[in-house]
């Protein structure tokens, strides 16, 4: 059987192309996407992937979860290991473990061998370094073939959205595909021809910047104050020390801040700052392991406010209660520059196509991110002329991965 993979920074979807369409395969109970996340137990040394570890993780289970795995594919930790229980295990191991579960799953609720894959790709998976970009994907290749899969091809994810879309026939579109992951945004111009069988990618620029640096810049320059972060410690003047908080606010490196080193910096603080509220709350956190509940928080606060004016930030400890509202306007303050450099690309994207924006005739968002208003408004607002497509934005890239396949078995 043939599938199209999404593998993505945040979660990850299956679908495969059968006689009554295209859909999405359930890779847990009443769950077509899960996190791209595993967890390692220390004693079991078994492992479990999406909200099956994520669970096992906050049940305080002792072990190791790691999430947004596939960052590192294009960045040089990809050669690096890191620290399960007593032992080393390569990140690119970390990434075969994950996808062969995954595929299994995928095996198991269809009853099918999963044989051939249309593995989606980043534009670019590092934007900076042309030669770590060309090595995550063959690194990516190797992992697949790890997890049994036989045959390998790859598509740019938003081109694979396009595909996914059924577009009215009769005109020919010029389609402009925004695409915003955890750790990446990806644009694509895309021309389908008038009956839709036609498909030429015109244009294409991507770079290493997504919706997990926006939750990055939440935690760090709102919500770490509650911890503490940015005041001055009571004893000594000095500031309170930065990098303990940039460990937080980065879903990478949270298992970071259970170090020795992380504990005797939290340590010097308390010793510095006795009367805190804060850092007693940032240590109480930290000690009991709940750094990923805080960045999942953090996630949630950052979508509620697509839909709303404000959001309230809580968190108790046994002698006191944090809280924090939130408005949209801050939180776009704060994530404006970032929204600055995908605005850049996208227009250096049509550029590369040949393409004016009064040309462009559709577009088709994909990810979570893109429900913000201010990207919505940057990235769409300069085509007055196209209509936006009503896309599956979580499921698209996985869909049109596998009517690709679909159409290359068929031509």
């Amino acid at each position: 059987m043939q599938v199209g993979i999404d593998f993505g920074t945040s979660n990850t979807s299956i679908a495969f192309r059968g006689a009554d369409g295209t859909r999405l395969i359930a890779l847990e109970p009443d769950a077509t996407s899960i996190p791209t996340a595993v967890f390692y137990g220390s004693t079991s040394g078994e492992y479990a992937i999406g909200a099956e570890a994520v669970n096992a993780y906050e049940s305080g289970e002792e072990g190791r979860l790691m999430r947004s795995i596939k960052s590192v594919l294009g960045s040089s930790l990809i050669d690096e290991t890191t620290e399960v229980g007593r032992r080393r295990l390569p990140f690119r191991d970390v990434i075969a473990h994950f996808l062969t579960r995954v595929i299994a799953r995928a095996e198991a609720e269809t009853g099918e061998r999963v044989d051939s894959v249309i593995q989606g790709r980043p534009v670019s998976f590092n934007d900076r370094h042309p030669e770590l970009d060309k090595r995550a994907q063959t690194i990516l290749e190797a992992c697949l073939h790890t997890a049994g899969v036989t045959q390998v091809e790859f598509l740019d994810e938003p081109v694979a959205a396009a595909r996914s879309v059924a577009f009215p026939s009769g005109r020919e579109k010029r389609v402009f595909v925004v695409d915003i992951g955890g750790g990446t945004s990806d644009f694509s111009v895309v021309r389908i021809s008038p009956d839709n069988a036609g498909f030429d990618v015109l244009g294409s620029a991507g770079l290493y910047l997504g919706g997990n640096d926006f939750d990055h810049m939440l935690s760090f320059f709102e919500l770490s104050k509650l911890f503490g972060h940015m005041e001055t410690l009571e004893l000594n003047g000095l500031p309170v020390p930065s990098s303990p908080y940039s460990t937080l606010s980065d879903w990478k490196s949270l298992n970071r801040l259970y170090t020795r080193d992380t504990a005797k910096q939290i340590t010097w603080m308390l010793m510095n700052s006795p009367n805190s509220v804060g850092i007693r709350a940032f240590d109480h956190l930290v000690r009991n392991h709940e750094a990923h509940a805080y960045a999942k928080r953090t996630e949630q606060i950052k979508i509620g406010l697509s839909g709303a004016d404000t959001q309230t930030f809580t968190y108790d400890t046994p002698d006191a209660h944090l809280e924090k509202v939130v408005m949209r306007g801050a939180f776009e303050g704060l994530i404006n520059d970032a929204i600055s450099r995908m605005d850049a690309v996208a227009a250096e994207c049509l550029a590369r196509a040949g393409v004016a924006p009064d040309q462009i005739t559709d577009i088709v968002m994909v990810g979570g991110s893109t429900f913000i208003p201010l990207v919505q408004e940057r990235l769409a607002g300069r085509f007055g002329n196209a209509v936006m497509s009503a896309n599956d934005r979580f499921g698209a890239v996985a869909k049109g991965l596998a009517v690709h396949g679909a159409a290359m078995v068929t031509g």
